[in-house]
C-alpha cells in the first residue's frame, strides 16, 4: 500500500484539528458537527488502512479501551437523556475524540518517531499562530477574538474565550521547548520565538490560574534544561514574554496598536538574534551575558512600565489582588459546585444524559451566567451519573499515572513534554471547562496518544524514527516537510 494512502488519515486529522482550532475552537453547534464529522472521517480512513495492513498493536492501549468504555456508556445514556439533541451532538464529539486517539496511535505504531515529530510540530504551528492572532486581535481590540471580561480587556484569539487561549498555549509550551532543544539553527531560533509568543498569549489572556501555572511551568522548563545547557535559553525566551505582554496591554489600552506592534516585533527580533548566534563559538560566551542582560532588562522595563501606568496597575489589582481574594473567588466556585451537586442528585446512578448538564443545572444554579460546573468530574457526574464518572476517572487516572511515570523515568523528551501537556489540561479542567471546547479536547487526545507510546515504536532516545526509510528521528520544523 502506498505511503500516501497509509498517511492519509493523519493528513485529514491534522487539517481537521487546524480547522477546529481556527474556527471558534469548534465550540458552537454550527462548528461542532463539522468538526466531529471531520475527526470521524479521519478515523474511518485509519480503520480501513489498519484492517488492510493487519496491524493490531494500536489496540494494546489502556487509554484507548478506558476512553472507549466511557464513550460506550455515554451512548447508552441517550436512551434516557433529558436533552436528546444535545446528547446526539456530544456523542458525535466523543466518537470523534476516540477516532483522534486511534489515528495518532496507529500512525505512531506505523511510523514511530516520524509520526510523533509531525504531530508535535503541527501542534506547535497551530498554537503559535493562535497565540500570534491572540496578540494581534488584543492590540487592535478586535471582537469577538478579544473582549472585556471582569472589567479587564482580555485576549481570546480564535477560541473567543481567554481561558481557552491560556490553556492551549500552556499545553503547547512544553512541546515547543522539547522541539526547540533538539532542533538545529535556524529552526531552533524560530521555535524560541514561538515560546515567547505562546507565553505572552497566556499573559494577555489574563487568566488567573493560567498565569500562576505559567510561572510554575517556566520554573520546571528552565530547571529541566539544566543538564543539557538549555536553562538560560529557556529562561530567556520565557522571560521576554513579560515585556511583550505589558507592551501589548498598554498599547491596547491607549489605543496605539501600531506602536505596540512595532515594539513587540523589536523584542521578538532580539529573541531571534540572541538565539541565532548561540552556536557561534566566538559569540557563545558573550551571548550568555547578552541573554541574561536582555532578560533582566526586559523584566525591569516591564515592571517599570506597569508601575507607571495607572490602568496597568488597575488591571493587575483587579486580576491578582481583588481577583484572588478568597472572600470573592471561593464563594462563587463553591456556589457553582453546590448547584452542580444538587443537579447530580436528580439521577445519581445513571445521570441525565451526556450533554444535558446545562438544562438540568438551570434549576439549581446560583450563578445564573454560567452553564458549566467548572469541574469536569462534577459535570460528568450530572451527565452520566456515578457510572460515567468512574469510567472517566479510570481514563484520567491512568493518564495522570502514566504522565508522572514518563516524567520520572528516562523517557523520550517529547513523551515527557506531552506528559506535562496532559497534566496541564486535566488540572485546568478541575477549575474550568476547557473539556467542552472541542478543539482543546481533541488536542488533548492527540497528546495522550503520543504520551502512551509503547516500546518498539521508535520513541526511545536515539532510536530510528521511520523504519521504512532508515532516517534518524528529527523533531524540528523540517520533520513535517519530510512527513508530508
Amino acid at each position: 500500500m502506498p505511503d500516501l494512502v497509509k498517511k492519509a488519515s493523519l493528513y485529514m486529522l491534522l487539517a481537521a484539528l487546524l480547522l477546529g482550532t481556527l474556527w471558534r475552537g469548534g465550540y458552537f453547534p454550527e462548528q461542532k458537527w463539522p468538526f466531529a464529522l471531520a475527526l470521524l472521517a479521519a478515523g474511518a480512513v485509519e480503520i480501513a488502512v489498519t484492517t488492510a495492513v493487519g496491524s493490531a498493536r494500536v489496540l494494546r492501549s489502556p487509554a484507548f479501551w478506558s476512553l472507549a468504555a466511557f464513550t460506550l456508556y455515554a451512548v447508552i445514556t441517550r436512551a434516557w437523556s433529558v436533552a436528546p439533541a444535545d446528547t446526539d451532538r456530544e456523542l458525535m464529539l466523543m466518537l470523534g475524540y476516540l477516532a483522534t486517539f486511534f489515528v495518532v496511535r496507529s500512525q505512531i505504531v506505523r511510523y514511530g518517531g516520524m509520526a510523533l515529530g509531525a504531530v508535535a510540530s503541527w501542534f506547535v504551528y497551530t498554537a503559535t499562530f493562535t497565540a500570534a492572532w491572540g496578540l494581534a486581535s488584543f492590540l487592535w481590540r478586535w471582537g469577538p477574538y478579544a473582549a472585556m471580561l471582569d472589567n479587564v480587556f482580555r485576549a481570546g484569539s480564535t477560541f473567543e474565550y481567554s481561558n481557552a487561549l491560556s490553556c492551549f498555549s500552556l499545553m503547547a509550551l512544553p512541546v515547543t521547548v522539547a522541539l526547540q532543544r533538539r532542533a538545529a539553527s535556524p529552526d531552533r531560533s524560530l521555535l524560541t520565538v514561538a515560546v515567547t509568543l505562546q507565553a505572552s498569549a497566556v499573559m494577555v489572556s489574563y487568566a488567573r490560574f493560567g498565569i500562576l501555572m505559567l510561572a510554575a511551568l517556566s520554573l520546571y522548563l528552565a530547571f529541566s534544561g539544566w543538564r543539557g545547557g538549555f536553562a538560560l535559553s529557556t529562561a530567556f525566551s520565557l522571560a521576554m514574554a513579560l515585556p511583550v505582554g505589558v507592551v501589548a496591554t498598554m498599547a491596547s489600552e491607549s489605543g496605539d496598536p501600531f506602536t505596540g506592534l512595532l515594539i513587540i516585533v523589536v523584542i521578538l527580533v532580539v529573541v531571534w538574534l540572541v538565539d541565532s548566534y548561540q552556536d557561534a563559538p566566538k559569540f557563545r560566551s558573550a551571548l550568555r551575558a547578552v541573554a541574561a542582560l536582555s532578560a533582566a532588562g526586559g523584566l525591569a522595563a516591564a515592571v517599570l512600565l506597569a508601575n507607571r501606568s495607572e490602568r496597568m496597575r488597575a488591571i493587575i489589582s483587579i486580576r491578582f489582588s481583588e481577583g484572588f481574594n478568597l472572600s470573592r473567588l471561593l464563594p462563587h466556585r463553591l456556589d457553582t459546585w453546590q448547584g452542580a451537586v444538587d443537579a447530580y442528585r436528580v439521577r445519581p446512578l445513571t445521570g441525565s444524559g451526556l450533554g444535558s448538564f446545562a438544562r438540568v443545572f438551570t434549576q439549581y444554579t446560583i450563578a445564573v451566567y454560567t452553564k458549566y460546573a467548572h469541574n469536569l468530574i462534577i459535570q460528568t457526574a450530572v451527565d452520566t451519573g456515578i457510572i460515567g464518572v468512574v469510567l472517566l476517572a479510570l481514563f484520567l487516572g491512568y493518564i495522570i499515572v502514566l504522565s508522572v511515570w514518563r516524567l520520572l523515568v528516562a523517557s523520550h523528551p517529547l513523551a515527557r513534554a506531552f506528559a506535562v501537556s496532559s497534566l496541564i489540561f486535566i488540572v485546568y479542567n478541575m477549575f474550568d471547562w476547557e473539556w467542552y471546547v472541542p478543539a482543546l479536547t481533541a488536542w488533548f487526545m492527540v497528546g495522550v496518544a503520543c504520551l502512551e507510546a509503547m516500546p518498539g515504536e521508535g520513541l526511545k532516545e536515539g532510536e530510528e524514527g521511520e523504519p521504512e526509510t532508515g532516517k534518524s528521528y528529527l523533531t524540528t520544523i523540517s520533520v513535517v516537510k519530510k512527513a508530508i
